[in-house]
């Protein structure tokens, strides 16, 4: 069996250095395609922070409540401490002349009222803080497009902080009004101290009506005692009834004994007529005294079956106790008479009736008794009439102390009715603290709180669209691999030319001349069409054709040159390695300085790197120092080419075996 390279195309390729060279050229360019590429463009947002954008704070401040609000100072702080981009610190002039060349790929300006419109939204006239970038789409369309998302984070995170100070603006009237609350508090104070002390007097009025209750009970023990004087009093006239009794009963034994008496009877006579007016006199009051029995008598029986035991004790001893009936004394008082006639008669009974008189005196002793009973029981009266008046005094304090009451409770009132009064002020003063809106200011400041910051953009040089925005680009590439398929077909160094005396100079412009027209006719219908057919929108038509033509004409001079040098074969595969570097670092798409520091290197070095930057002043954006150094540089490298390529070509009027049989064509 054949080995791989044996018998197949792969076998010219086993003898020389430069055969083997292609070989590696073939397996690896793929590689340097796709690992190229992706190694350019693998994390190009995670580098933001190495994009040059210009910060302006121009913010004058504001005040708030005597306090000092910088909020422009303080975002250029946390900006530039966050780094998520490369932040210069700059003045307005020195932006907007960066901005313009290309030294910053875009602005940010703080204006001068952001600290003023940020406290703004608790005043009368709310207004929302503003950010000013500028772009210019010149320097880069998607350095554009990356600084606008970079700019909508930084605005929601300058709107998250902006939001805090609008709404504590908007809360400070209400902060106010929280002290016209705390004075609408104090009143409250005031008014449950007012309502304690109310509450003391109300305890105090309850003392005074304890006290008075107190009085009332003492007077009540006073009548009890009084009563019992009265019962005495009543036992007093019950002894006074029994010494008559026995008074009866002498009269009696002095009529029985009236034999005895016949020697006294003037003398009885005497002592019976006395006793006759006594019986008269006591006749008299026996009325009176069995209607005082009665009344004692139901006096005790009611406080007895009212439960008072000494009034049932009472009742007992009074129990079997009656008074003579009336007829009995008529009776008596009729035989006194007779007895009183019949010892006037009987002149003997005087010494009788002397013993009847000291019986009578007798009686009259039990009388004297009666009575002085009757005085104690007056004397205790009279003490229970001291106990009710100790009562009723004390009944009288109570009630001082139930005034005094009543009179703190009409102070607690009156500081009531001042602690009302100071809430309702407090109250009032709060409400006065509350911004009273127009239904224009509640828009605005509505306006204001939903979104503090805004963000005002402007753009120098706007890209029309997307794909303006990469036509500096692809233009270019399309034009070195038009060059490349241009010198596919034609030869770099014309046969016929070498076989002439010609001077490498010569040679070299007899086969890069016809390359240049084909450039020229390749610039004229890439143009057409992209701009008629595709509605290119070119700022300059005029200085972009030049220019194009200027580029096609460095493409075609350095491709020339590394097919002269190089050879055929190694020329092709440089120049397809050229492309790949130039896609990777010219700019064209992401910022170079978002890629690795490899293509960051070698990106001021390619011609490709010039074509995209001039093309982006002539379509976008205006004409600039950019321009004119992409120029000078272009057509440096193009006569530097064309001198290596005429130094080449001097060399190669001698043929070898090497140049009529190489060892590797294409």
């Amino acid at each position: 069996m054949l080995s791989l390279t044996s018998g197949t195309e792969l076998r010219r390729f086993r003898r020389g250095r430069l055969p083997r060279l292609a070989v590696a050229a073939m397996l690896l360019v793929p590689l340097l395609y796709g690992a190229l590429y992706l190694w350019a463009f693998w994390n190009p947002t995670g580098h933001l922070d190495a994009m040059p954008v210009a910060l302006v704070n121009a913010d004058a401040g504001a005040d708030r409540d005597g306090t000092r609000v910088t909020a422009g100072q303080d975002l250029t702080d946390e900006l530039t401490d966050g780094a998520a981009l490369d932040w210069v610190v700059t003045d307005a002039a020195g932006a907007a002349a960066g901005v313009r060349d290309g030294d910053y790929y875009f602005a940010v300006t703080i204006p001068t009222d952001f600290s003023a419109d940020l406290v703004s939204a608790g005043g009368d006239d709310p207004t929302a803080a503003q950010i000013d970038v500028t772009y210019n789409d010149a320097n880069s369309f998607i350095g554009t497009t990356l600084g606008r998302s970079a700019m909508d984070h930084v605005r929601d995170a300058v709107a998250a902080t902006a939001g805090e100070e609008a709404v504590d603006q908007v809360l400070i009237g209400l902060g106010s009004a929280r002290d016209g609350m705390l004075q609408a508090a104090d009143g409250a104070i005031s008014l449950r101290d007012a309502s304690t002390r109310l509450s003391d007097g109300a305890r105090q009025v309850a003392d005074g009506a304890a006290d008075a209750r107190d009085g009332a009970s003492r007077l009540a023990s006073g009548a009890a005692t009084l009563d019992s004087g009265v019962g005495q009093v009543a036992g007093g006239a019950g002894q006074l009834a029994s010494g008559a009794s026995q008074l009866s009963a002498g009269a009696r034994t002095a009529a029985g004994s009236s034999t005895s008496l016949a020697s006294g009877a003037q003398s009885v006579a005497d002592g019976v007529h006395t006793a006759t007016q006594q019986v008269d006199a006591l006749t008299g009051q026996l009325p009176a005294l069995s209607t005082g029995l009665s009344q004692v008598t139901a006096y005790l029986s009611a406080r007895a079956a009212a439960g008072d035991t000494s009034a049932a004790a009472l009742l007992a001893g009074l129990a079997g106790t009656t008074l003579p009936s009336a007829d009995d004394v008529t009776a008596m008082t009729a035989q006194l008479h007779a007895l009183d006639a019949g010892a006037t008669q009987v002149a003997g009974g005087a010494q009788a009736l002397s013993a009847g008189l000291g019986t009578l005196a007798d009686s009259s002793a039990d009388l004297s008794a009666g009575a002085s009973t009757l005085a104690s029981g007056a004397q205790q009266a009279a003490a229970g009439a001291d106990t009710l008046s100790a009562g009723a005094s004390t009944l009288a304090t109570g009630t001082t102390q139930l005034a005094d009451g009543a009179a703190q409770v009409a102070d607690g009132s009156g500081a009531l009715g001042g602690g009302a009064q100071q809430l309702a002020d407090g109250l009032t003063d709060g409400a006065t603290q509350i911004p009273d809106d127009t239904d224009a200011q509640r828009t605005a400041r509505a306006d204001a709180l939903a979104t503090p910051v805004a963000i005002d953009d402007e753009d120098v040089a706007p890209a029309a669209s997307l794909g303006e925005g990469f036509a500096p680009l692809f233009i270019p590439l399309a034009l070195f691999v038009g060059g490349l398929i241009t010198w596919l077909l034609l030869r770099p160094l014309p046969t016929r030319a070498l076989a002439t005396p010609a001077s490498g100079l010569r040679v070299a412009l007899a086969g890069y001349l016809p390359s240049l027209v084909i450039g020229a006719g390749q610039v004229a219908l890439l143009l057409g069409v992209v701009g008629i057919g595709l509605g290119l929108n070119i700022g300059h038509p005029v200085g972009t054709v030049a220019f194009l033509l200027l580029v096609a004409a460095t493409f075609l001079a350095v491709q020339q040159m590394l097919l002269a040098v190089l050879g055929s074969a190694a020329g092709k595969v440089a120049t397809i390695a050229l492309l790949m570097l130039q896609i990777t670092s010219a700019s064209g798409t992401y910022p170079v300085e978002t890629t690795p520091a490899f293509f960051q290197a070698i990106h001021p070095v390619l011609p490709m790197t010039y074509a995209v930057e001039g093309l982006r002043d002539l379509i976008t954006g205006t004409p600039d120092a950019r321009l004119w150094t992409a120029v000078a540089y272009l057509l440096g490298l193009t006569v530097a080419s064309l001198a290596v390529t005429s130094w080449k070509a001097g060399r190669l009027r001698t043929w070898t075996v090497a140049r009529l049989h190489p060892a590797l064509s294409i």
